[in-house]
């Protein structure tokens, strides 16, 4: 498959894993195909988060049920705006992404109060026969970070530092991990169910507490 290609093929295998009856309103207007980017948001705080698009009456409410929500396609290139808001905190957003990107944004709170972190990707891999699965270490009380098989001595991602993130590819079986920080466990075992052949699966680590901060999503594209 050639490169330019992968971002509409990977799009496309997503939007068969979107759950029914979890379709988001579109935030934003959709691009031509070849010049789209994705676009999702994600809840890292431990309340309900609510994102509205600049211009647009159009929300999106995500909580512990529903933390993250699917990519949405956008204009690649096309800088675009909103506000996230949550415990009566306001934070601005702003940004553009490339085509072919995929962004999500995750409301969290730092010392200046609640923020947008910027997770980044432009996607190189695709297998029809393997789950791939991303993990995105953005603690810097965990590090360097690891994801380990839940019961066993075998490491998923190993000594990921704060600001880092991995991607791999993994047979598709029933999957448990265990986050540990500078080698010792953080919380308990995150259950990842059965992963399936050609779909990606995303593993979060965000500020904050990391046994509380840990969580993980089965990326799917709106439809």
């Amino acid at each position: 498959m050639k490169k330019f290609l992968l971002p509409i093929a990977l799009a496309a295998g997503l939007a068969l894993a979107a759950p029914a009856g979890a379709v988001d309103i579109p935030l934003y207007p959709t691009g031509p195909a070849q010049d789209a980017a994705f676009l999702r948001f994600a809840d890292g705080l431990d309340e309900a988060l609510r994102v509205t698009a600049s211009d647009s009456a159009s929300a999106l409410e995500l909580d512990a049920q529903r933390r993250v929500s699917d990519y949405q396609m956008v204009p690649g290139g096309t800088e675009l705006s909103g506000t996230l808001t949550a415990g009566g905190e306001h934070a601005p957003v702003r940004l553009t992404l490339a085509p072919g990107e995929f962004v999500t944004v995750v409301g969290v709170r730092d010392q200046g109060g609640l923020a947008p972190l910027l997770l980044r990707e432009t996607p190189e891999d695709f297998s029809a026969v393997k789950a791939s699965v991303a993990f995105y270490n953005r603690n810097a009380r965990c590090q360097p970070a690891s994801v380990r098989v839940a019961g066993r001595q075998v490491d998923l991602f190993q000594d990921v530092a704060a600001g880092g993130q991995a991607r791999r590819q993994v047979n598709p079986v029933a999957l448990r991990v265990q986050l540990l920080c500078a080698g010792q466990p953080a919380g308990g075992p995150l259950d990842l169910g059965v992963l399936e052949a050609g779909e990606r699966y995303t593993l979060f680590l965000v500020p904050g507490d990391p046994a509380h901060r840990f969580f993980q999503v089965k990326d799917a594209v709106a439809h």
